[in-house]
């Protein structure tokens, strides 16, 4: 059989074996059927088949990166400014980096990483910040930002929807709070005016990506489709002087959003599924 279509075949079984379309003894005959060493090639170790037969391996890894996140978190304020950072960026690279390698083998155990990786950026960041002492100045809007871009470009590269959207979720909060100290008094058409431009940026790019670049459009689309509402959720978290129609305003912007939506569906539905 040809290389290219046994490899298609072989991803199509792992995808049954994974939305459990078929049991693991089926998939694993169809791998050894279609691959040519007849090995399986599910590397996935964390099954819980391998759980129930007491793979010892399993347990002790287990038990031994609980260990190590639990030391790390008795003594990390005891650390050195310097092995504090040095810490904290090695999790986050052992992480990021086998999320990357795990993305495709092992989706679950990959996102499953992303999160974690992204818990820990936020954590580590806030606590040292604390520490020393840095809230009172602009410490903390430059860290959301600083994690807004390091999601952003590690959810564009390893194409990890949740952590580009979730970057991008950080630096809508961090346009908020700019935003509320430079104009605090603005009006609920002010803020239109802040927010609505950014929504048809986002709705563009994800047209000209769904052409261009595969795998992230729905993520721009999906933050697009948030900055509509925007201004309203602004109004309603951040600023104390709103009108009392303001909620009339927000339903009617959600019956418009939805309307859209309904009536392009079979446009932004193929930038989703991509």
């Amino acid at each position: 059989m040809n290389v290219e279509k046994r490899d298609i075949i072989l991803k199509e079984i792992q995808y049954w074996r994974r939305t459990k379309l078929l049991t693991e003894q089926y998939c694993d005959f169809l791998t050894n059927l279609y691959s040519d060493e007849g090995a399986v090639p599910n590397r996935n170790p964390i099954t819980l088949q391998n759980l129930q037969q007491g793979n010892i391996k399993i347990w002790m890894f287990a038990f031994g990166i609980i260990s190590l996140i639990l030391l790390i978190g008795f003594y990390f304020s005891v650390f050195p400014w310097g092995l504090q950072l040095a810490t904290a960026v090695s999790l986050l690279v052992v992480c990021y980096g086998y999320a990357g390698l795990l993305r495709n083998r092992m989706p679950v155990i990959g996102l499953s990483l992303a999160g974690i990786g992204s818990f820990l950026t936020l954590g580590f960041g806030l606590w040292m910040i604390f520490l020393h002492n840095l809230e009172d100045g602009l410490s903390i809007p430059i860290f959301v930002g600083v994690c807004g871009l390091l999601w952003i470009i590690l959810g564009f590269t390893l194409r990890i929807g949740l952590l580009h959207f979730g970057g991008y979720g950080a630096l809508c909060l961090l346009y908020a709070g700019f935003a509320g100290r430079v104009r605090p008094e603005a009006g609920v058409w002010e803020l239109q005016l802040l927010w609505l431009p950014l929504c048809v940026l986002m709705i563009w790019l994800s047209w000209l990506l769904y052409h261009r670049v595969k795998g992230v459009s729905g993520v721009y689309f999906g933050v697009g489709t948030l900055l509509w509402l925007m201004p309203e959720i602004d109004s309603l978290l951040l600023r104390r002087d709103y009108p009392a129609w303001l909620s009339l305003l927000l339903i009617g912007k959600i019956a418009a959003e939805l309307t859209l939506l309904f009536l392009f569906r079979k446009k932004w539905i193929a930038w989703v599924a991509t």
